[in-house]
């Protein structure tokens, strides 16, 4: 083996047990702050988690307290014993959402500073979120598509991290990246969980459900391969490395022939191509660490991290535009031909506008029992209802069944919120066309 690929193994291990910058002393971070779910409505339930990290070289022992503020007021406090390093610690604060714009503050090791650490300068961390008032329509399946592309959003952004003229930094930068990602992936069980809760139980069984349980589940797999890839690389195995990242790839490919709520997640496949000359970098990097004449391990190294951060790139455009996609294709309410914000007024007509539909069918159902209610269809992209009959003050889940011209079925589902009382017009049971059975 070369002087050059010896010394530049010798980097990764030493990354790998943890003796670079002030040797023994813990540094205590606030990796993340997030509230969930995303999109929050006034009482709403949620989550504030944030992500606390011992990112030195010695472990934190002694009692410390990690205090939670939200808007200036204490939210909660969680005390510990130790953390030792390289080792992070979830917290979940459950809270009823409130209406406006709140600030949530994380403070570690506050406010007596009780652990030495190597920097004492990152212990506190806030960030700034929104909370609507209740809607007066809300689509499940477009807050579903948006869970998920939010997710992976923040995953590209993740894998983010500074390259320096130092090996042992920018590798040690490179491992917590890619962990810091897999950690965001998986955020995605927590924020789907919620967002079921909110939603109609009457859609609990539906295939809805089933595909964003199939997501979860991948989302899962790419994380432990991402977990992997940092675990292996810390310690200088690149034909580990190599061989979770051909897994990763397969489960990258896979993603990008999901579709969730007829939407497509084929805008991945640009971070699938970003990934492959990941690949290629990581085996070059491991032929010349064997020993292969080329190009020297450090350039390939830092094209090899530039290549990195460019597919985490390239996920969040992906992602932006998998929610674009969404977007686009939702149904739109309309009353007195403005959006419908608040509770639909049955003194007025309703209008729903259905881009790309031909045929277009609603279903209003008592969101416990899942009985229908009402029912209507007309041809073509619009669909109006006027008020002349009767659906009492109160919350409903909707279903809208449509064909668009190729002869493709698509489903969106959704709550309405209705105030006033004599308005909709009674069930009224009719033949549904060829490919409009509304079913549940």
């Amino acid at each position: 083996m070369r002087a050059g690929a010896l010394t530049f193994l010798v980097g990764i291990v030493l990354v790998g047990l943890g003796v670079v910058g002030q040797a023994g002393l813990p540094d205590l971070v606030v990796k993340s702050v997030r509230v969930f779910p995303g999109d929050l409505e006034e009482g709403q339930e949620a989550l504030v988690r944030t992500v606390i990290a011992n990112q030195g070289q010695g472990d934190a022992v002694g009692n410390f307290d990690v205090i939670v503020e939200l808007d200036g007021w204490e939210l909660a406090v969680r005390s510990f014993l130790e953390l030792r390093k390289e080792k992070t610690i979830e917290i979940s604060i459950p809270w009823k959402a409130i209406e406006g714009t709140h600030i949530v503050t994380v403070f570690v090791d506050g406010p007596f500073s009780r652990i030495r650490e190597s920097n004492e300068s990152n212990n506190k961390f806030s960030s700034s979120f929104v909370v609507s008032p209740v809607m007066g329509v809300r689509s499940l399946s477009l807050d579903m598509v948006k869970l998920f592309g939010r997710t992976l959003g923040e995953t590209g952004k993740a894998l983010h991290f500074k390259l320096t003229d130092n090996v042992l930094t920018s590798l040690d930068n490179a491992v917590r990246a890619i962990t810091e990602a897999a950690t965001t992936l998986r955020t995605a069980s927590i924020e789907l969980e919620l967002v079921r809760k909110s939603a109609p139980p009457a859609f609990n069984s539906d295939a809805l459900y089933q595909d964003a349980g199939a997501l979860v589940a991948l989302y899962e797999a790419i994380a432990h391969s991402l977990e992997r890839i940092a675990a292996m690389l810390s310690i200088g195995n690149f034909d580990a490395v190599l061989e979770n990242g051909y897994i990763l790839r397969q489960k990258l490919i896979e993603l990008s022939q999901k579709t969730l709520a007829d939407t497509s997640f084929a805008p991945l496949r640009s971070a699938v191509i970003r990934f492959e000359r990941v690949i290629a970098l990581a085996q070059e990097l491991r032929n010349l660490l064997k020993g292969a004449q080329g190009r020297s391990q450090y350039e390939v190294a830092v094209e090899l991290f530039n290549a990195f951060m460019a597919f985490g790139d390239e996920l969040s455009i992906g992602a932006q535009a998998l929610v674009q996609s969404a977007q686009a294709q939702a149904a739109r309410f309309h009353q007195e031909e403005k959006t419908l914000i608040s509770a639909y007024s049955t003194k007025y007509s309703l209008e729903i506008w259905w881009p790309g539909i031909i045929l277009t069918r609603l279903e209003i159902y008592n969101p416990t029992s899942g009985d229908l209610l009402f029912s209507s269809e007309e041809m073509g992209p619009w669909l109006g209802i006027t008020a002349n009959g009767s659906l009492a003050t109160g919350t409903y889940a909707y279903r809208l069944v449509g064909i668009t011209k190729h002869g493709v079925r698509r489903v969106e589902l959704g709550r309405l919120r209705i105030k006033h009382s004599g308005s909709i017009p009674p069930l009224v049971r009719q033949y549904a066309p060829v490919g409009m059975a509304g079913g549940h």
